[in-house]
């Protein structure tokens, strides 16, 4: 039992990337954890990390342990899940990510509302603009706002969210106001960088698809940022409804091209699998279907 608790605390500095949130996730100290390492290597005859200052790196025989005990540890919280499962009480960990506007503007009330009704669960919400692989980061429940390529991945819909292009009032004094799609060819477009061709702005209408390259002056990969540009009166973005409904509501920000806009996005609800599906990922997403419905 002691090599398992060794190897324990190798996976839990890997991952965490510092003996010190290792530590905090083991509910022990630092030095307990850095001992236990130690003890590990001396055992195996190889070091397995590399140790600076600043940051901790994997050496060849580390990245070839994890390589081979990283699922085995994700296999062994599974299994103790089910088990608890059983009790018919959710606990554990549970790993979240969403993006980092939606997440803490949006997410964190429902967060909260949930850690207070299962105090026996352990959220950890990564907040990312990136799509990561659930399966690589070990990520219980991804939030997004897309459409699902990955078909291995299951899904539950939790909202309909439209598509807004919008401006400032002050831009639009300046520049005018677009009536239709092919006049943002002479406007300054606002674009979100992880799109994949950010300055490609799809609408339509009656059923008709229309595709219009929209000059920009700015490329961001914040959402949060573009917001502010816009309402800079730098030029004209498209945001999900939700990030920008308080600005629209306070005539902050212009909606245009309402009679183009594109069929909805959906949140979704994203897990790796259905089958065996913990019950802490089932109350949580139930949590949220809940709270997005209201």
């Amino acid at each position: 039992m002691s090599k398992l608790s060794d190897i324990a605390v190798f996976v839990a500095v890997v991952e965490s990337g510092s003996f010190t949130a290792a530590a905090k996730k083991l509910e022990q100290s630092k030095a307990a954890a850095s001992k236990t390492l130690t003890k590990l290597e001396k055992r195996l005859g190889a070091r397995l990390l590399n140790r600076t200052t600043r940051r901790l790196s994997l050496t060849e025989a580390g990245a070839a342990l994890y390589n081979r005990v990283g699922n085995a540890m994700a296999d062994i919280d599974a299994a103790e899940s089910e088990v608890m499962d059983l009790s018919g009480k959710p606990r554990g960990r549970l790993r979240v990510t969403a993006p980092i506007y939606f997440g803490t503007v949006h997410l964190m009330p429902v967060v909260c509302e949930f850690l207070r009704q299962y105090p026996d669960i352990e959220l950890e919400l990564d907040l990312d603009n990136k799509i990561v692989d659930l399966v690589e980061k070990q990520i219980d429940v991804a939030i997004r706002i897309t459409t699902l390529i990955d078909s291995s991945l299951v899904a539950r819909r939790l909202a309909d969210v439209r598509l807004l292009t919008v401006a400032s009032p002050d831009y639009l004094k300046r520049r005018g106001t677009p009536k239709k799609p092919d006049d943002l060819k002479d406007h300054t477009g606002l674009h979100y960088a992880l799109l994949r061709a950010p300055n490609e702005w799809y609408f339509q209408r009656d059923g008709e698809a229309i595709n219009v390259r929209v000059p920009g002056q700015l490329r961001c990969n914040s959402d949060d940022a573009l917001k502010h540009a816009a309402l800079e009166g730098l030029g004209i973005t498209r945001f999900p409804e939700v990030f920008i409904a308080g600005e629209i509501a306070e005539g902050r920000l212009v909606r245009l091209l309402e009679d183009y806009e594109p069929p909805p996005s959906s949140l979704c609800a994203v897990f790796p699998t259905r089958a065996n599906l913990p019950s802490k990922v089932r109350v949580f997403v139930d949590c949220l279907a809940h709270h997005f419905r209201r």
